[in-house]
Protein backbone atom coordinates (compact mmCIF):
# COMPACT_ATOMS: atom_id res chain seq x y z
CA UNK A 1 0.00 0.00 0.00
CA UNK A 2 3.02 2.63 0.55
CA UNK A 3 4.05 2.12 -3.11
CA UNK A 4 0.51 2.79 -4.30
CA UNK A 5 0.24 5.70 -2.09
CA UNK A 6 3.64 6.94 -3.47
CA UNK A 7 2.53 6.31 -7.07
CA UNK A 8 -0.85 7.98 -6.71
CA UNK A 9 0.87 10.61 -5.36
CA UNK A 10 3.03 11.54 -8.23
CA UNK A 11 0.68 10.77 -10.08
CA UNK A 12 -1.66 13.42 -8.76
CA UNK A 13 1.51 15.93 -8.71
CA UNK A 14 1.72 15.30 -12.61
CA UNK A 15 -1.81 15.85 -13.56
CA UNK A 16 -2.15 18.89 -11.57
CA UNK A 17 0.47 20.58 -13.08
CA UNK A 18 -1.20 19.75 -16.74
CA UNK A 19 -4.36 20.78 -15.54
CA UNK A 20 -3.08 23.77 -14.18
CA UNK A 21 -1.55 24.40 -17.56
CA UNK A 22 -4.50 23.99 -19.29
CA UNK A 23 -6.36 26.23 -17.12
CA UNK A 24 -3.49 28.84 -18.21
CA UNK A 25 -4.12 28.25 -21.90
CA UNK A 26 -8.06 28.71 -20.96
CA UNK A 27 -8.53 25.40 -22.99
CA UNK A 28 -11.52 24.22 -20.95
CA UNK A 29 -12.50 21.29 -22.40
CA UNK A 30 -8.79 19.37 -21.85
CA UNK A 31 -8.84 20.74 -18.29
CA UNK A 32 -12.11 19.31 -17.56
CA UNK A 33 -11.15 16.03 -19.23
CA UNK A 34 -8.23 16.25 -16.54
CA UNK A 35 -10.15 16.92 -13.64
CA UNK A 36 -11.86 13.78 -14.35
CA UNK A 37 -9.03 12.00 -14.78
CA UNK A 38 -7.50 13.10 -11.68
CA UNK A 39 -10.67 11.88 -9.79
CA UNK A 40 -10.47 8.51 -11.21
CA UNK A 41 -7.39 8.13 -9.54
CA UNK A 42 -8.23 9.66 -6.43
CA UNK A 43 -11.55 7.19 -6.69
CA UNK A 44 -9.29 4.15 -7.33
CA UNK A 45 -7.02 4.81 -4.15
CA UNK A 46 -10.25 5.88 -1.88
CA UNK A 47 -11.94 2.47 -2.38
CA UNK A 48 -8.92 0.68 -1.61
CA UNK A 49 -8.82 2.39 1.65
CA UNK A 50 -12.29 1.83 2.30
CA UNK A 51 -12.75 -1.68 1.45
CA UNK A 52 -9.42 -2.08 3.80
CA UNK A 53 -11.59 -0.75 6.73
CA UNK A 54 -14.48 -2.12 6.12
CA UNK A 55 -12.44 -5.46 6.41
CA UNK A 56 -10.73 -4.85 9.15
CA UNK A 57 -14.01 -3.41 10.89
CA UNK A 58 -16.09 -6.76 9.78
CA UNK A 59 -13.44 -9.28 10.53
CA UNK A 60 -13.49 -7.68 14.47
CA UNK A 61 -17.25 -7.45 14.79
CA UNK A 62 -17.28 -11.55 13.24
CA UNK A 63 -14.41 -12.70 15.50
CA UNK A 64 -15.20 -10.81 18.36
CA UNK A 65 -18.48 -9.71 18.52
CA UNK A 66 -19.37 -6.35 19.08
CA UNK A 67 -17.01 -5.19 22.15
CA UNK A 68 -14.73 -6.31 20.34
CA UNK A 69 -15.55 -3.82 17.06
CA UNK A 70 -16.09 -0.77 19.65
CA UNK A 71 -12.70 -1.80 21.12
CA UNK A 72 -10.87 -1.50 17.81
CA UNK A 73 -13.28 1.84 17.15
CA UNK A 74 -12.53 3.56 20.21
CA UNK A 75 -8.81 2.75 20.00
CA UNK A 76 -8.66 4.28 15.87
CA UNK A 77 -10.53 7.14 17.67
CA UNK A 78 -8.58 8.13 20.18
CA UNK A 79 -5.16 8.35 17.67
CA UNK A 80 -7.07 10.66 16.14
CA UNK A 81 -8.46 12.96 18.95
CA UNK A 82 -6.26 15.69 18.07
CA UNK A 83 -8.01 16.67 15.29
CA UNK A 84 -11.44 16.26 16.61
CA UNK A 85 -10.20 18.39 19.43
CA UNK A 86 -8.96 20.56 16.47
CA UNK A 87 -12.81 20.59 15.37
CA UNK A 88 -14.03 21.43 18.31
CA UNK A 89 -11.86 24.91 18.44
CA UNK A 90 -12.85 26.05 15.23
CA UNK A 91 -15.24 28.36 14.68
CA UNK A 92 -18.44 26.78 13.35
CA UNK A 93 -17.87 28.15 10.13
CA UNK A 94 -14.74 27.20 9.28
CA UNK A 95 -15.71 23.40 11.29
CA UNK A 96 -18.24 23.48 8.61
CA UNK A 97 -16.34 24.18 5.54
CA UNK A 98 -13.83 21.22 7.09
CA UNK A 99 -16.55 18.86 7.15
CA UNK A 100 -17.31 20.14 3.48
CA UNK A 101 -13.61 19.18 2.29
CA UNK A 102 -13.43 16.17 4.27
CA UNK A 103 -16.77 14.52 2.81
CA UNK A 104 -15.98 15.35 -0.51
CA UNK A 105 -12.46 13.46 -0.49
CA UNK A 106 -15.20 10.69 -0.55
CA UNK A 107 -16.47 11.43 -3.68
CA UNK A 108 -19.79 11.35 -3.07
CA UNK A 109 -22.50 13.79 -4.16
CA UNK A 110 -22.72 16.17 -1.56
CA UNK A 111 -25.40 18.87 -0.66
CA UNK A 112 -25.59 21.59 2.46
CA UNK A 113 -28.14 23.07 3.58
CA UNK A 114 -28.10 25.85 6.28
CA UNK A 115 -30.94 26.90 9.01
CA UNK A 116 -31.13 29.04 11.67
CA UNK A 117 -30.11 26.23 14.48
CA UNK A 118 -27.62 24.35 11.78
CA UNK A 119 -25.97 23.07 8.94
CA UNK A 120 -27.17 19.66 7.32
CA UNK A 121 -25.44 17.60 4.97
CA UNK A 122 -27.07 15.45 2.41
CA UNK A 123 -24.90 12.10 1.13
CA UNK A 124 -26.38 10.70 -2.33
CA UNK A 125 -24.77 8.61 -1.79
CA UNK A 126 -21.98 8.85 0.86
CA UNK A 127 -18.98 7.85 -1.37
CA UNK A 128 -18.03 5.62 1.64
CA UNK A 129 -20.77 3.67 3.91
CA UNK A 130 -23.35 4.86 1.53
CA UNK A 131 -21.54 3.20 -1.52
CA UNK A 132 -21.21 0.05 0.17
CA UNK A 133 -24.36 -0.09 1.16
CA UNK A 134 -25.39 0.31 -2.50
CA UNK A 135 -23.25 -2.19 -3.80
CA UNK A 136 -24.77 -4.35 -1.34
CA UNK A 137 -21.65 -5.23 -0.02
CA UNK A 138 -23.35 -6.74 3.22
CA UNK A 139 -25.06 -9.45 0.97
CA UNK A 140 -23.09 -12.53 -0.55
CA UNK A 141 -20.61 -12.81 -1.80
CA UNK A 142 -18.61 -10.38 0.50
CA UNK A 143 -21.27 -10.48 3.36
CA UNK A 144 -19.39 -7.79 5.72
CA UNK A 145 -20.90 -7.49 9.73
CA UNK A 146 -23.63 -5.87 10.62
CA UNK A 147 -24.49 -5.30 14.50
CA UNK A 148 -27.22 -7.45 14.96
CA UNK A 149 -28.94 -5.62 18.21
CA UNK A 150 -29.99 -2.06 18.53
CA UNK A 151 -26.54 -0.62 20.02
CA UNK A 152 -24.78 2.58 20.73
CA UNK A 153 -22.46 2.14 18.36
CA UNK A 154 -25.18 1.46 15.79
CA UNK A 155 -27.02 4.76 17.09
CA UNK A 156 -29.92 2.43 18.28
CA UNK A 157 -30.47 0.64 14.96
CA UNK A 158 -30.52 -3.50 14.36
CA UNK A 159 -28.64 -4.60 11.86
CA UNK A 160 -26.28 -1.41 11.79
CA UNK A 161 -23.56 -2.15 8.92
CA UNK A 162 -20.02 -2.75 11.09
CA UNK A 163 -18.49 0.32 8.81
CA UNK A 164 -20.68 3.13 9.14
CA UNK A 165 -20.42 2.56 13.14
CA UNK A 166 -17.13 4.62 13.16
CA UNK A 167 -19.60 7.78 12.93
CA UNK A 168 -21.33 6.29 15.89
CA UNK A 169 -18.24 5.87 17.65
CA UNK A 170 -15.61 8.79 16.73
CA UNK A 171 -18.25 11.52 15.66
CA UNK A 172 -20.79 10.85 18.81
CA UNK A 173 -19.84 8.60 21.51
CA UNK A 174 -16.43 9.33 21.68
CA UNK A 175 -17.03 13.58 21.04
CA UNK A 176 -19.83 13.18 23.83
CA UNK A 177 -17.34 11.72 25.84
CA UNK A 178 -14.66 14.16 25.37
CA UNK A 179 -16.85 17.41 24.82
CA UNK A 180 -19.85 16.95 26.07
CA UNK A 181 -22.11 16.40 22.44
CA UNK A 182 -22.02 14.84 19.48
CA UNK A 183 -20.09 16.97 16.73
CA UNK A 184 -21.53 15.43 13.41
CA UNK A 185 -25.40 14.62 14.45
CA UNK A 186 -26.46 11.62 12.05
CA UNK A 187 -29.76 10.55 10.86
CA UNK A 188 -28.70 6.98 9.72
CA UNK A 189 -30.36 5.56 6.50
CA UNK A 190 -32.89 2.99 6.63
CA UNK A 191 -32.00 1.68 3.57
CA UNK A 192 -29.09 1.32 0.79
CA UNK A 193 -31.10 3.89 -1.37
CA UNK A 194 -31.37 6.36 1.41
CA UNK A 195 -29.23 9.11 1.60
CA UNK A 196 -26.85 9.50 4.68
CA UNK A 197 -27.51 11.88 6.82
CA UNK A 198 -25.87 14.50 9.48
CA UNK A 199 -26.46 17.51 11.31
CA UNK A 200 -23.72 20.37 12.34
CA UNK A 201 -25.49 22.24 15.32
CA UNK A 202 -24.28 26.23 15.51
CA UNK A 203 -24.66 25.83 19.34
CA UNK A 204 -23.98 22.02 20.50
CA UNK A 205 -26.43 23.24 23.32
CA UNK A 206 -29.08 23.32 21.09
CA UNK A 207 -28.97 19.15 20.28
CA UNK A 208 -32.22 17.90 21.13
CA UNK A 209 -31.82 15.24 24.01
CA UNK A 210 -32.73 12.09 21.60
CA UNK A 211 -29.49 12.32 20.07
CA UNK A 212 -28.07 11.90 23.34
CA UNK A 213 -29.94 9.07 24.41
CA UNK A 214 -29.59 6.66 21.42
CA UNK A 215 -26.15 5.82 21.87
CA UNK A 216 -26.63 5.80 25.82
CA UNK A 217 -25.64 9.44 26.95
CA UNK A 218 -26.58 12.31 28.95
CA UNK A 219 -27.37 15.37 27.49
CA UNK A 220 -25.43 18.42 30.10
CA UNK A 221 -28.09 20.92 31.41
Amino acid sequence: MQYIEQYFRKEQAIISKEIEKAIREKDDEKAKKLLEEREKQHLFIHDVYIEMMVSCFSYMGKVYGDKGLEGVLRHSGEMQKEGFTAWENMPVEDFVRATAHLMKTHMGKVKLIEDDEKFTFIHNPCGSGGRLMRERAYEPPKNYYKIKEAKPIGFGEKDYPSYCAHCAVWNNIQATEWFGHPQWVHEPAKSPDDPCVFHIYKDPKKIPEKYFKRIAKEKKK
